[in-house]
């Protein structure tokens, strides 16, 4: 197999696990190719090879794959954070309860936002996202928040960056780019609408972070119209989400 082959092997394995991380059951070859456009015969020779390593368990009676024991412990090894402890989680959930809305959690990837872990909202009209998707760090609500734990430095370098790939919205203003950012600080919180899918948008706000440990932005994902009626709703109930389950401390190292 060459080194392209390689590369998209590597990204329908971390695409699946992702799904089922999502989907959270069991899942048919057809509906894993319908959900990513891939075909049916090449997703059953990639699932029926992760069973063959454990990474997938196969029952035969449904004709449904499940991720086995050997996924679930993968990161056993990891230092302890509140991914672990189970902190981080519980505000995800109780975000969801609360305001039957979408809830994501971001970290950075580049230039890029990331959606590391995504709880689909539960109103009847409500976003559905997917874990895995990608937001502009420059103009989206969750990379906004991630830039402001971010010196003025580092902040002109991704500019700089963004602008000399010469992709939309381009060219970004570094001025603009601040004076955006002063007020995220100041108020606590990123707002942001219309910027990828129309008539939606987020309201996030940047997590505790454990020394060492990598800047997270949680986020409430709504149409734009609640997100105007819902601002000041939103912003508080975000603020005692996160005083109320972020408030760990480091663990000491031996």
């Amino acid at each position: 197999m060459n080194e392209q082959g390689l590369v998209k092997s590597a990204a329908r394995v971390l695409s699946l696990l992702e799904f089922f991380d999502e989907i959270k059951r069991e899942a048919s070859v057809a509906e894993v190719a319908d959900r990513h456009e891939w075909p049916h015969s090449s997703t059953s020779v990639l699932m029926r090879s992760l069973v063959t390593l454990g990474y997938l368990h196969y029952d035969a009676g449904t004709r449904t794959y499940m991720p086995s024991m050997r996924v679930a412990l993968l990161g056993d090894w990891l230092e302890v954070t509140p991914f672990l402890h189970g902190e981080l989680m519980q505000l995800l959930r109780s975000l969801n309860e609360s305001t039957g809305e979408t809830i994501v959690l971001a970290a950075q990837n580049g230039l890029h936002a990331q959606y590391m872990r995504v709880l689909q909202g539960t109103n009847v009209v409500r976003m559905h996202l997917h874990i895995g998707s990608r937001r502009p760090m420059l103009n989206s609500g969750t990379g906004r928040m991630l830039l402001t734990a971010m010196d003025d430095a580092t902040i002109r370098r991704l500019i700089r960056k963004h602008n000399a790939l010469k992709e939309p919205p381009f060219p970004i203003d570094a001025d603009a780019v601040f004076a955006r950012l002063a007020e995220d600080r100041a108020r606590g919180y990123a707002l942001s609408m219309h910027q990828v899918t129309p008539y939606s948008g987020v309201i996030a706000m940047r997590l505790p972070t454990v020394e060492g440990g990598r800047p997270l932005a949680i986020g409430i994902a709504t149409l734009s119209q609640l997100l105007v009626d819902r601002e000041q709703h939103y912003a508080q109930v975000l603020r005692e989400a996160v005083g109320r389950f972020m408030t760990f401390t480091e663990e000491p190292h031996d």
